[in-house]
């Protein structure tokens, strides 16, 4: 039985369900945290200052010194820094949707898992004790009573980060925006152009096949990640811009949420030609969700099943991020069958 998973971590209204301990929450074996041995000179950082906003308040905050002990609470956030070779600059880290990418597994694995209660939340004690300067993850991973509140945080010289990314309009284009100002947060602009530079060029060769496509011949697409009694599916928001680009339109793409919850009626409806279920650790089994589809006796008729064209994305691949290029084009050859 597939229980609704609500995606909070991805969605700006909706709030997470289910995190387990096993997942994401036990402390493992890593290191200690180590002082950071690379260390950008003060004297040559511009400050920098952005707005933080945890959806009631604006915050202003000015970074006076190049970062240097980065706890990350988000996997999207993890791999973002690690992308940037800031490994040895990362004090603690939680929350993997799914396996770190295998370019990144040895200095993920040199960084202090901080330990998950119920509830996305973290010990405040904990965190502290990381000496942390830099704190982002998901929109309730900074809270008075895991991290201290952002008006805390700030006094203290620890700066607060909520990828704009993250926000219901966001495209890769905004992944490119959160990319710069993390390089500028850390002293590592140059590093931040070249992943971009990477990003775009990777993209660049699917969209440059995808362009070639007439808008008809394009499939239609859902996006599913959970749920019974409805379907929860990507609406508006980057992972939508993220299957136009690969070439595919979105059933749900003029919703104005991330993810919706859809009724099977407006899924048959829509009656998408491909569908891409969402895998990650705490959710439901891939395939259970699989099979749940194929059996759901209101769906026999929707062309994605009936032609069995029902693929697999990890959630931290939708996520804002370095992986977004790489999913892109995974898409794409789902899309067009050049991936099976």
């Amino acid at each position: 039985m597939i229980k609704s998973k609500s995606l909070k971590r991805f969605l700006v209204v909706l709030a997470i369900a289910g995190l387990t301990l096993s997942a994401v929450g036990c402390s493992s074996n890593k290191p200690e945290s180590k002082s950071p041995e690379t260390k950008v000179e003060s004297s040559n950082f511009k400050p920098v200052e952005f707005v933080y906003s945890d959806g009631a308040k604006d915050y202003n905050v000015k970074v006076n010194t190049p970062r240097q002990k980065a706890v990350t609470l988000s996997q999207f956030m993890t791999e973002m820094l690690l992308a940037l070779d800031l490994g040895d600059r990362m004090v603690g880290t939680a929350l993997l949707d799914n396996p770190i990418l295998p370019e990144f597994e040895e200095a993920y694995k040199k960084i202090p898992e901080l330990k998950i209660g119920e509830g996305h939340s973290i010990s405040k004690e904990a965190f502290m004790a990381t000496g942390a300067d830099f704190v982002s993850g998901w929109d309730m991973s900074i809270s008075e009573q895991t991290t201290g509140a952002p008006d805390e945080l700030i006094k203290n010289d620890i700066t607060p980060f909520l990828a704009k990314s993250y926000s219901p309009d966001a495209t890769v284009e905004t992944v490119y925006e959160d990319f710069d100002l993390l390089g500028k947060i850390f002293g590592v602009e140059d590093k931040a152009k070249e992943v971009v530079d990477k990003m775009k060029n990777d993209i660049k060769n699917v969209t440059d096949k995808a362009g070639k496509i007439k808008e008809e011949d394009r499939p239609k697409v859902m996006v599913y990640d959970s749920g019974e009694d409805k379907a929860m599916a990507v609406g508006g928001g980057l992972a939508n811009n993220l299957i136009e680009l690969a070439g595919g339109k979105n059933v749900f793409g003029k919703e104005n949420k991330p993810y919706i919850n859809a009724t099977w009626e407006s899924v048959v409806a829509e009656n998408p030609e491909v569908i891409v279920v969402t895998d990650y650790l705490a959710g439901s089994p891939v395939q259970e969700k699989i099979d749940f589809l194929k059996k759901h006796p209101a769906l026999k008729n929707v062309d994605a099943i009936k032609n069995n064209k029902i693929y697999v994305v990890g959630l931290a691949d939708l996520s804002p991020g370095v992986r977004n290029s790489k999913v892109i084009e995974k898409m794409h050859g789902y899309f067009y069958g050049e991936n099976k």
